[in-house]
């Protein structure tokens, strides 16, 4: 059986974006569209048995009427070629407020085999595809308003709620895998009766955290600390044979020695500079039970935009500017979001010449930033550091006065910076 596997699209994404002279849209919002476009043709090019989008397909849990759209328009091309199409609630298509339709439910009602699935499931589904069965084990983001509704969950803890949820969750699992071991006999998707069985192939497929997974840089490691979280061997029960997850947002495979693979299909797009060295993609799946190995896996990459960061230490440097122009010349800019920062001294701030370096950059698609370091003349206190951006000077400032923040001086001015980007992007 052959799969598509796909997560974290987050449509919405407008960080670094501009509006497009030709659609009116943010070109952010036409780049994601462009890589999910190729994700699902992928597909078709395959001709896969199913299509398992693991969460998380617009960056809010209440997207425009464009997002829907684009959406909307990026899969009809499965339906019309008659291939089912699982999808999974992640924590950004949740609406916050319990009995709030998802932003993912609406696909239950437009054509084609669309399975969606907001909350885990009491049985294994039964999907009809091309290649025959596929059994099903959903596994979406856990709803924290839908517990706390009930009277005996309201006075839990966060920390209670969490061990909470880790434990309905790693039974559920393993409940789901014993009906196939037993060879249960369950309703299908469409309506017969079926007896599940391990020669099938199954797939578990997930929106949530795995102990271990390796974050891409647009993620925040205090969030993810809060959440519910599964160790690989609670996942990867036999007789599954393929976990499909999505939530995290670098792609990887917890499991690559070991059968089944646990596989985080990681996001379309890249959202911050963090994220620059990351590969953006998706995964083909190949399952037959009667193969060795069972499951193969194969990355495909999506055509992400780049992003390029240079730092350009020009303080020894007699002409500045050619140093700097020769860091962009030796970069590959074109198409590329890019961001140049480089450090001078205070007496060389004459000798830079800003309308070159931006010519320089013609060939980028987006230029996001161009930051400066400055070394005063008198250094009465520690290194002073400007911007054309009041923000980045500020915080710097604020953290040379502050030593148990030094450590992590970068971190936070790229988090800040991301956030004004992102601002003024809307």
């Amino acid at each position: 059986m052959k799969l598509l596997h796909t997560a974290d699209v987050h449509l919405g994404v407008k960080t670094y974006g501009r509006r497009d002279p030709d659609t009116g849209l943010n070109t952010r919002l036409l780049d994601t569209q462009r890589s999910l476009e190729a994700v699902v043709q992928r597909a078709l090019d395959d001709a896969v048995d199913a299509f398992l989008f693991c969460g998380d397909a617009y960056h809010t849990a209440d997207p425009t009427p464009t997002q829907q759209k684009i959406f909307a328009e990026c899969l009809r091309p499965l339906a019309e070629a008659g291939i089912p199409m699982v999808l999974i609630i992640g924590n950004h298509d949740h609406p916050v407020t319990y009995g709030r339709a998802s932003s993912l439910d609406i696909f239950e009602y437009v054509d084609g085999a669309v399975h969606c699935y907001r909350r885990p499931t009491s049985s294994v589904q039964v999907l009809d595809t091309p290649g025959g069965p596929l059994q099903l084990i959903p596994l979406p983001w856990p709803i924290r308003s839908q517990i706390l509704t009930k009277d005996e969950y309201r006075s839990l803890t966060p920390e209670e709620l969490r061990q909470f949820i880790e434990e309905k969750y790693v039974t559920y699992v393993q409940r789901r895998a014993d009906d196939i071991r037993e060879e249960t006999v369950v309703e299908r998707a469409d309506g017969h009766e079926h007896r599940l069985s391990p020669e099938v192939p199954t797939v578990l497929a997930g929106h949530v955290t795995v102990q271990g997974a390796e974050l891409a840089g647009s993620e925040r490691t205090t969030l993810i600390s809060s959440e519910p979280k599964f160790t690989v061997g609670q996942l990867a029960v036999a007789p599954i044979d393929y976990v499909a997850l999505g939530h995290v947002h670098r792609a990887q495979n917890r499991q690559p020695h070991a059968h089944p693979p646990v596989v985080y299909a990681g996001s379309v797009e890249r959202v911050t500079f963090s994220e620059r060295d990351d590969e953006k993609g998706c995964y083909r799946v190949d399952v037959d039970p009667t193969a060795d190995p069972v499951t193969e896996v194969t990355f495909v990459p999506t055509p992400a935009r780049p992003f390029v960061a240079l730092q350009v230490d020009a303080r020894d440097a007699e002409a500045p500017t050619d140093r700097i122009l020769a860091a962009i010349a030796d970069a590959e800019i074109e198409d590329a979001v890019v961001r140049v920062r480089y450090h001078v001294e205070e007496a060389q701030l004459s000798l830079v010449d800003q309308d070159r370096i931006r010519t320089a950059l013609s060939a980028a698609d987006t230029i996001a930033a161009i930051e400066r370091t400055v070394d005063p003349d008198e250094r009465k206190r520690r290194t002073v550091v400007t911007r054309e951006s009041d923000l980045e000077e500020a915080l710097r400032q604020y953290v040379g006065q502050h030593d148990e923040l030094a450590s992590i001086e970068d971190d936070l001015v790229e988090a800040a910076l991301e956030l004004e980007a992102e601002l003024d992007a809307d």
